[in-house]
């Protein structure tokens, strides 16, 4: 998990910060499909390619104990996805891939965040336009 933010301190001992935001959560995976299934190597990488009608990347929900535990709900692929020959002996390739989460948490309360701040705007402007008819 990523949380940015950035020195503000400049050259003093101070701890200064500005805060840039809680980033998407990413899991890393490591897995080993054995030659024999490789139908399951092949459909992994038609899921990681996967997008919609709007040409977007898949959104795929997680049933993962870990990534639940984490509060993860949401996913699509991003970075890579490899696989090799394992080379301990094992008839099977070592796949490895990444998921970001996708609409996290923190993303949501942002979004809730300005969606409430629109209004209050718009509230106001409206209180200042029926003010200035009177």
């Amino acid at each position: 998990m990523e949380l940015r933010g950035e020195d503000i301190a400049g050259e003093t001992s101070g701890s200064d910060r500005v805060e840039k935001g809680i980033k998407p959560k990413v899991l890393t995976v490591s897995v080993q499909i054995p030659f024999k299934e490789k139908e399951s190597l092949r459909s992994l990488v038609k899921k990681a390619e996967e997008v919609t009608g709007d040409g977007e990347q898949k959104i795929f929900t997680v049933t993962n104990n870990t990534a639940n535990a984490a509060g993860i709900r949401q996913v699509r692929f991003t970075e890579h996805i490899v696989w090799d020959e394992s080379e301990d002996g094992t008839q099977a390739w070592t796949v490895q891939f990444t998921l970001q989460e996708y609409m996290s948490n923190p993303e949501r309360m942002e979004i809730r965040l300005n969606n409430n701040q629109h209004l209050v705007i718009k509230s106001y402007s409206r209180i200042l336009e029926e003010a200035s008819k009177l």
